[in-house]
């Protein structure tokens, strides 16, 4: 009887795999001889699943996003406060090693859409999902009263995206303590309480 393949278990492995090169090696480093390697794959399958590099770059990105999301469905969101939002932007932020090992695959790929529009339109599509995500929290957190009235949803989902990107960059790259990455996000956020009656 033929063995049986889980062929979206294998496109997920090549994707964390491709994200551990991507993360020691850079984009580079990044071929598909390298990421068959990682996985404990034969090349021919690999390239059978990732036969470029712009999958390679796909499958990369949707193993971080669905690592994100899993951690993001832990919080708890009966309502949408200032505390789950806090939450919710500390699990972009890379404040321990799990984080950080994302947000350098994320880096890497940044620097490199500077110079590959695919990468780029690949990120781009990501990162507008995230802010659609935050948007719709923004939105039901005001409309439960949760948040202030004044908080324009669309604004907000993009000054949080803005400011996580911005921390991520200077704690790997400056040496932005976790603590002082921790202030900037409450401070941020503090402002979209709702006004005390």
């Amino acid at each position: 009887m033929p063995k049986l393949v889980d062929h979206e278990e294998r496109r997920r492995h090549l994707g964390a795999a491709a994200c551990t090169v991507l993360a020691r090696s850079g984009s580079v480093g990044m071929t598909v001889r390298a990421v068959a390697t990682e996985a404990g794959m034969a090349l021919a399958t690999a390239q059978h699943y990732l036969p470029t590099r712009e999958r390679m770059v796909q499958a990369a990105i949707a193993h971080l996003a669905e690592r994100v999301t899993r951690r993001a469905q832990t919080i708890p969101a009966d309502a949408i406060t200032v505390d789950v939002l806090r939450q919710a932007a500390c699990e972009i932020v890379p404040l321990d090693d799990e984080r950080t090992f994302e947000a350098r695959v994320w880096l890497v790929l940044t620097a490199e859409a500077l110079v590959d529009a695919q990468i780029a339109e690949i990120l781009a599509t990501s990162e507008a999902a995230l802010r659609a995500n935050l948007e719709r929290l923004f939105t039901r957190g005001r409309a439960d009263g949760d948040l202030g009235a004044h908080v324009d949803p669309h604004a907000e989902a993009a000054a949080l995206t803005t400011l996580t990107d911005g921390l991520t960059v200077r704690i790997l790259t400056t040496g932005l303590s976790t603590a002082d990455a921790h202030t900037e996000i409450d401070t941020h956020l503090a402002r979209l309480a709702p006004a005390d009656d």
